[in-house]
């Protein structure tokens, strides 16, 4: 798949999103050592990629992950780590999102959105999914930007790849797509999936 300015690979820095001086670009492995310290630092609440897995899958280009950096006078204050789905009409899954703790509730978070918002409408996706343990305070800010949580997966249950849910986990998604009709009942069709 041909991922245009969100491609990560290449080195080249393009822009994706801007509100003022906040920015939202495409990362490059320059942005490697910022991304892999707040990984660190948010890893009880995004998990951890080991940095072998990101050189090769998303700077390497040997998958289609693609990162987002949100900049704030020309600062990194976040990013998000996001896998495109197959093919039009599927969703994209934010696999990873952090902000630094000095720079929540800033707006930042909302505009990483916006950025996988415009991959969904050029790349023909219909919304985003990703899933958050249930005990973290990041559900209230899922619910707050649109999301609906169409499902939970339960502690001690074994997903599709053979992985157990350490803690119960919300299954998340909101409709992206600017050429898609969304209705509430559409949120519960994917239930399980």
């Amino acid at each position: 798949m041909n991922l245009g300015v969100f491609d990560c690979a290449n080195g080249v820095i393009n822009l994706i999103v801007q509100d003022g001086d906040l920015v939202v670009r495409n990362a490059t492995y320059k942005d490697s050592s910022y991304i892999d310290k707040l990984q660190k630092e948010s890893a009880y609440a995004v998990g951890f990629i080991q940095k072998t897995i990101w050189d090769k899958y998303v700077f390497g280009g040997e998958r289609n992950f693609f990162v987002l950096m949100c900049e704030a006078n020309n600062q990194p204050v976040g990013y998000a780590l996001v896998t495109p789905g197959h093919k039009g009409g599927d969703f994209v899954r934010i696999q990873q999102i952090a902000v630094q703790s000095d720079a929540r509730r800033l707006h930042y978070g909302s505009m990483l959105i916006g950025a996988i918002k415009r991959f969904c409408n050029e790349h023909s996706r219909i919304g985003a999914r990703l899933r958050c343990r249930r005990d973290l305070e990041s559900n209230l800010f899922w619910a707050a930007l649109g999301f609906q949580q169409y499902g939970t997966w339960e502690k001690g249950k074994v997903n599709h790849v053979g992985f157990k849910a350490s803690n119960d986990i919300c299954l998340w998604e909101i409709m992206l797509s600017d050429s898609i009709l969304t209705f509430p009942f559409l949120f519960n069709s994917t239930a399980g999936n």
